[in-house]
């Protein structure tokens, strides 16, 4: 097993240590893409002492607490075989107990057409999300050696899919950390503060050239490096 994921494991109940620096970082960062009003003051005190402190909706203090179980999860499968049924139970952690629940669109996938506001990305219909995701996920393991490129294909085609009524983004983030993770990758967190950098070269993607994405991912700081003191000794 990596180090890195050995002790981040080992970490899990030790606060303030490598496992809960990792867990802020990505929940605060992916969450605050979504439109979350957690700072990384209020963020901290949610999860590390269960207090609610400022303004947010109740879908968005329950879909933060929700992300911090998720995140849990995918660290306690790291090496687990994606699936779709591993995919919608990440959705349904997701969104237990928050509006979309109540609509009956908790780990399904989508039954109305969507879109992705700001962009000219032509989504799978509702009736092709189950055959283009098992593809997806059956192409990714024919991969003898996983790579940034493989990753970003992945991430790109799974963006096109938009297998969920919403919530897509946040899964997506959740697989990209599973897979850099798995295959002791530099660990990129899509931040917040980068977003438009993000879209952007999700954008310049096609079916042929997933470069933008690759390129993208580079330009951010690798959370191991820049943490290592907290974790490799």
């Amino acid at each position: 097993m990596d180090k890195f994921i050995k002790n981040i494991k080992a970490f899990k109940d030790v606060k303030n240590s490598i496992y809960y620096k990792l867990r802020h970082e990505f929940l605060y960062h992916s969450n605050k893409i979504e439109g979350s009003t957690f700072t990384t003051e209020s963020l901290a005190l949610l999860l590390d002492k269960n207090v609610v402190e400022g303004k947010h909706t109740l879908d968005d203090i329950q879909e933060t607490v929700n992300s911090s179980y998720v995140f849990d999860y995918i660290i306690e499968t790291i090496g687990k075989k994606l699936d779709m049924k591993y995919i919608k139970y990440l959705h349904s952690m997701l969104k237990h107990n928050t509006t979309d629940y109540e609509r009956g669109f908790s780990g399904v996938f989508k039954k109305i057409p969507n879109t992705i506001l700001g962009t000219n990305l032509k989504l799978a219909p509702p009736y092709e999300v189950e055959y283009k995701l098992e593809n997806l996920i059956s192409w990714y393991y024919e991969n003898n050696e996983i790579n940034l490129d493989i990753i970003a294909k992945f991430h790109f085609i799974f963006e096109t899919i938009h297998p969920f009524q919403d919530g897509n983004g946040r899964v997506e983030r959740f697989l990209i950390l599973k897979q850099l993770l798995e295959n002791n990758l530099p660990l990129f967190i899509i931040s917040w503060d980068t977003e438009d950098l993000y879209r952007n070269a999700l954008s310049k993607c096609s079916k042929k050239n997933y470069k933008p994405l690759v390129e993208y991912l580079n330009s951010l700081d690798d959370f191991k490096e820049v943490n290592r003191p907290l974790w490799d000794f």
